[in-house]
């Protein structure tokens, strides 16, 4: 087939048809099919964005009534939807007093949040970590770790290149309470705030201990820093709990995140995104300081809805919560030589692979697929799996059967 979009993803050389129902009464299908008529698990579900499966038709019904109601509506205007969903969110987060902003990406919501920090603060520097990814737009991917993404764009801090885009962007090592403590006092009275994944995704399936969290929230304080929480991947219900920072550290409000931010799941398979933050810093985001078409719109908000409710009335933040114990219960008990480790937390799960060379994990994306396993390899070491929330422990030992195929074909 001729690919006739920019030529910026490494195509899988398939073509993906439709979900197949699923035969054991779940409500979203954990596989799919291509137009070969072969049948995938897919493991990858467009990167995190598929908490309910494919084709849950409590979803595909929301948005289709909701279509047929009301498709879009300017930003000055209030719709029920976009109210109902912004007061779901502030009873979720552990943010207390908050406010929303509504977008449509992961990466949108960043952008707001950086905007937020830098209006509400003052200030001008933003400390982000190594292997972090926040996204690819101009903002985020200063945040982004990754060199390659920001060349030729954006330099940051201790970078000599000029470029586009000259930010203001330290990085620290994720983990290291010390590296950031020394960039704080290094930018004294200049750092807006610290970004963090709680879970780092693209970066290999990091999770933060709740010590070096609650110690990030403690130096933040201690500088007149905020600090922002990216749970673009990791949240929205992925690690058993709404955020990624609830099951981590807790709901206590004088521990929470000035400032944090959500995609991918949240909208079920649908473009939505939100970035939270408390009332006093929202205050800074005054008239025409931001804005975005379509972000709240009725549509996006009805599929929001309709995931978070489904995931209640399915038991699904439950289900996901377990889903690591599960598959570490499972590799113990039927080892691969070449998996060095299983980690993550609930549904967020990284494999880690072991063998000669800075990527030995790289050749599995197409040799799962011919296994029948969609995934993603980060960095070229790490298999990531972002599974349906409802998959049990049925489809995990099924998955980590195709895996242990998979790598007995590498060389």
């Amino acid at each position: 087939m001729q690919d006739r979009r920019w030529p910026t993803y490494s195509p899988r050389n398939i073509v993906l048809d439709a979900a197949v129902p699923p035969d054991d009464g779940g409500m979203g299908s954990i596989y799919i099919k291509d137009i070969e008529g072969k049948v995938y698990l897919d493991a990858m579900c467009g990167i995190g964005c598929l908490p309910l499966g494919h084709g849950h038709p409590g979803l595909a019904d929301a948005v289709r009534d909701q279509m047929m109601k009301l498709g879009g509506a300017a930003g000055t205007l209030w719709t029920e939807p976009q109210q109902a969903l912004v007061s779901e969110l502030v009873m979720r987060t552990t943010i207390p007093d908050a406010r929303v902003f509504l977008g449509n990406t992961g990466t949108e919501v960043n952008e707001a949040a950086i905007k937020l920090v830098l209006r509400a603060t003052g200030r001008d520097v933003i400390i982000g970590f190594e292997r972090a990814f926040h996204g690819r737009t101009l903002g985020s991917i200063s945040l982004t770790a990754t060199p390659k993404y920001r060349e030729p764009y954006v330099s940051c801090l201790d970078e000599p290149e000029v470029r586009f885009g000259r930010m203001n962007v330290a990085r620290a090592i994720y983990g290291d309470l010390d590296s950031v403590k020394a960039l704080l006092e290094r930018y004294e009275g200049r750092v807006a705030a610290v970004w963090i994944e709680p879970i780092q995704g693209e970066g290999g399936i990091h999770p933060a201990s709740a010590a070096f969290l609650t110690g990030l929230r403690e130096l933040c304080h201690r500088h007149g820093a905020l600090l922002g929480t990216d749970e673009i991947q990791c949240g929205g219900g992925r690690t058993g709990k709404f955020s990624a920072w609830e099951r981590i550290v807790g709901r206590d409000p004088e521990l929470a995140p000035d400032v944090e931010w959500y995609a991918k799941a949240m909208g079920g398979g649908f473009p939505i995104g939100a970035c939270i933050a408390r009332n006093d810093l929202a205050e800074h985001m005054t008239l025409g300081s931001h804005g975005t078409t379509f972000g709240g719109n009725p549509v996006a908000c009805a599929a929001g809805l309709a995931t978070l409710r489904i995931m209640d009335e399915e038991r699904l933040m439950a289900s996901a919560g377990v889903q690591l114990e599960v598959l570490q219960g499972i590799a113990a008990a039927d080892p691969h030589p070449r998996v060095a480790e299983v980690r993550g937390l609930g549904s967020m799960i990284g494999i880690e692979i072991n063998g000669e060379g800075d990527t030995p994990a790289a050749p599995l994306g197409d040799i799962l697929q011919e296994e029948g396993l969609l995934c993603t390899i980060c960095r070229g070491q790490t298999v990531r799996w972002l599974l349906p929330f409802r998959a049990g422990e049925t489809v995990l030992r099924e998955a980590w059967t195709r895996l242990r195929r998979g790598l007995d074909r590498l060389e």
